[in-house]
């Protein structure tokens, strides 16, 4: 079978490997569709994953194959795979803190994922697709449960005013659970155009380019100097993470979803005078099952997001290499299997 395979910083071989062996307790998937997202785009500049792994952990599929011991899995099922599949043993687990597993997998990161013709997973990792939500739409299950679990970490209230930085599928995707849940005005900045004019689209009101204007300034004069509620820092870069810190208003909170690999100056100062709330989090695991209905009740819909689907043969040059180019304005680049 054809497959996208990791062997390091800026080298991805799209080749025929053999096809994955079924346990007992195995799904043998089709994938459909498959997400290029910002970590896959950090392994791919700073060489973070282990060579010879399978990519792709954003992605639907058709079950084709069960193990002999499956039981709520039969061929034709459509599925999506969790983000991560936790030990189920250390004391993160048995407290329910699955993200802190000390000896979790993740699909397309840990252990081979979606960017191939077939994948082998475990029975537990899999949830079931609705016929309400296509295969393409099914790739957004993960990305939403982040933003999902990431809003259910704070303590947002209806009302709050909402500023989100960097509007890739994230940012987007906060953007939309944050007007899910009652915010009261949502704002969204972003350097790339394209990107920033999807944000107008799906309901930003108001959208900032920093490197036209004065963020803060900005923010100073839509909030009459009060600044925002809630600031969702999902650029990953160190610059707009350090810079929530004078958007917030007092008493406000930070959430951070991006995961810089560059070290972050924040000041504490302004924190600890301000007594701001700062918040990370990390993955979606039990919000799946969320994200699914977000997407099922058409209560989300993030199809507009697509701005490119290119096939698995060109996913290195129409894909890795296209989309870390400094003029690249996609928002979401799909690899259809």
């Amino acid at each position: 079978m054809k497959a996208a395979v990791y062997q390091g910083s800026h080298e991805i071989l799209v080749k025929d490997v053999p096809e994955p062996l079924v346990g007992p307790t195995d799904v043998l998937v089709r994938p459909k569709f498959v997400g290029i997202c910002g970590t896959d785009l950090s392994a791919w500049e700073y060489g973070m994953y282990e060579p010879g792994l399978i990519l792709g952990h954003e992605f639907s599929g058709e079950v084709i194959e069960v193990g002999k011991d499956v039981i709520h899995w039969k061929k034709g099922d459509r599925v999506v795979p969790n983000s991560l599949l936790p030990c189920g043993k250390c004391s993160f687990c048995k407290a329910l803190k699955f993200s802190l597993c000390d000896d979790m997998q993740m699909v397309g990161i840990s252990m081979n994922g979606g960017l191939a013709e077939l994948v082998a997973l475990p029975q537990n990792m899999l949830h079931r697709l609705p016929g309400t939500i296509d295969y393409k739409k099914g790739a957004f299950v993960e990305p939403l449960s982040i933003a999902v679990r990431g809003f259910n970490r704070i303590e947002f209230e209806r009302g709050n005013s909402v500023l989100i930085l960097g509007t890739g599928t994230i940012g987007i995707m906060s953007l939309y659970f944050a007007k899910l849940r009652g915010a009261s005005v949502v704002y969204a900045s972003e350097i790339r155009p394209a990107r920033l004019e999807m944000a107008r689209k799906a309901g930003a009101d108001a959208v900032i380019n920093p490197t036209k204007e004065s963020l803060p300034l900005r923010i100073e004069g839509l909030t009459d100097g009060a600044g925002i509620d809630v600031v969702v820092e999902c650029t990953g870069s160190p610059g707009p993470s350090g810079e929530a810190f004078q958007l917030v208003k007092r008493g406000g909170t930070i959430l951070v979803l991006g995961i810089s690999e560059e070290p972050v100056e924040v000041d504490f100062m302004r924190g600890v005078l301000n007594e701001l709330s700062l918040k990370f989090s990390y993955l979606g695991y039990a919000e799946f099952p969320e994200a699914i209905r977000l997407l099922a009740e058409d209560m989300i819909n993030p199809t507009p997001l697509v701005t490119r689907v290119i096939s698995l043969d060109r996913v290195v040059e129409d894909g890795f290499e296209a989309l870390t180019r400094p003029d690249n304005q996609d928002v979401k680049v799909l690899v259809e299997i």
